[in-house]
């Protein structure tokens, strides 16, 4: 039980900052430079705590009533402009297909052009994979025929097929077509009522949305970058500091996290304790690490 009341306070905290950002922050006060700046780095900084709220319910973690559960991720979503069934698709194959075609965005094929390989990187690392988020639920707007179509062209690597099985399987099904499909409504719906709600100052609006998009890019490979192919459930263990754990709700523990995919969020310092797995750098390294850019992996 203390363990959901100090979820339901960090997901008040979240709730706060995306109703500041969502157009109550222009509502109560005069908006400034020094005000909507402070807001956009707020929202950057605040952007692992509300990935990572939404990881938690993803996995069942972030409140005891699953419908309740599933709410509360998805509300998180939609106002992240991701679809909740899409992330949780994809973050569950991250689980189930390590390092697959689509997870290694680091990765250096034989004869591959450098430049081309480092451009295409790039965009992903600081902004790209949220983007690929964004566009991919559009996908169960369009007929399953096309769905599949796209799906078995998009990347016809051998290797990717159980992937795009599992895609169409899921979303061929009416239940989480008409979910996405909300959800993407809900989210053109929270977006125009913000940016009439912040009016001239618009600009911010869309600030905070691309700064939020850029941080989520920047953490989605960083614990796995530079990892064998065949790395399996292996992941980075990374120091943080103590204060700063609960921004991150423990995900430093990535590897922890991989092995125990149910754990709360709160159990993963101790199981790593327990499982005398040493660290690999600190958490911020791991970050800047992944600007060293694509490189050839065993």
């Amino acid at each position: 039980m203390r363990k959901t009341w100090f979820d339901l306070c960090l997901l008040g905290c979240a709730a706060l900052i995306t109703a500041l950002q969502f157009g109550l922050f222009p509502t109560v006060f005069e908006p400034g430079w020094a005000g909507v700046i402070a807001l956009v780095l707020l929202t950057t900084v605040t952007e692992p705590l509300h990935n990572g709220l939404m990881h938690e319910s993803i996995h069942s973690n972030l409140l005891p009533d699953e419908k309740w559960n599933r709410f509360a991720g998805r509300a998180l979503g939609v106002t992240l402009g991701l679809p909740w069934e899409t992330m949780r698709f994809g973050h569950l194959a991250h689980h189930g297909f390590n390092r697959h075609d689509f997870d290694r965005p680091e990765a250096l094929a034989p004869g591959q052009s450098r430049v081309l390989a480092a451009a295409v990187y790039y965009f992903k690392l600081v902004i790209g994979n949220a983007v690929a988020y964004a566009i991919a639920p559009f996908l169960t707007a369009v007929p399953i025929p096309a769905m599949k179509w796209v799906l078995e062209n998009v990347d016809r690597n051998p290797e990717s097929a159980p992937l795009r099985v599992a895609a169409l399987r899921a979303f061929s099904t009416p239940a989480k077509r008409h979910a996405v499909q909300f959800d993407l409504a809900a989210i053109v719906a929270l977006d125009v009522l913000a940016l009439w709600l912040w009016g001239a100052w618009w600009p911010v609006f869309v600030a905070s949305i691309v700064a939020r998009w850029f941080m989520l890019s920047l953490l989605d490979n960083a614990p796995h970058y530079g990892m064998p192919l065949d790395s399996g459930l292996n992941a980075r263990n990374t120091r943080i500091a103590r204060w700063a754990s609960w921004l991150v709700l423990n995900q430093n523990f990535h590897g922890v996290h991989h092995h125990y995919p149910l754990l709360h969020w709160r159990d993963l310092p101790g199981k790593f304790l327990q499982s005398e797995e040493r660290y690999e750098g600190g958490w911020l390294g791991a970050l800047l690490r992944q600007f060293r850019g694509p490189i050839q992996l065993s």
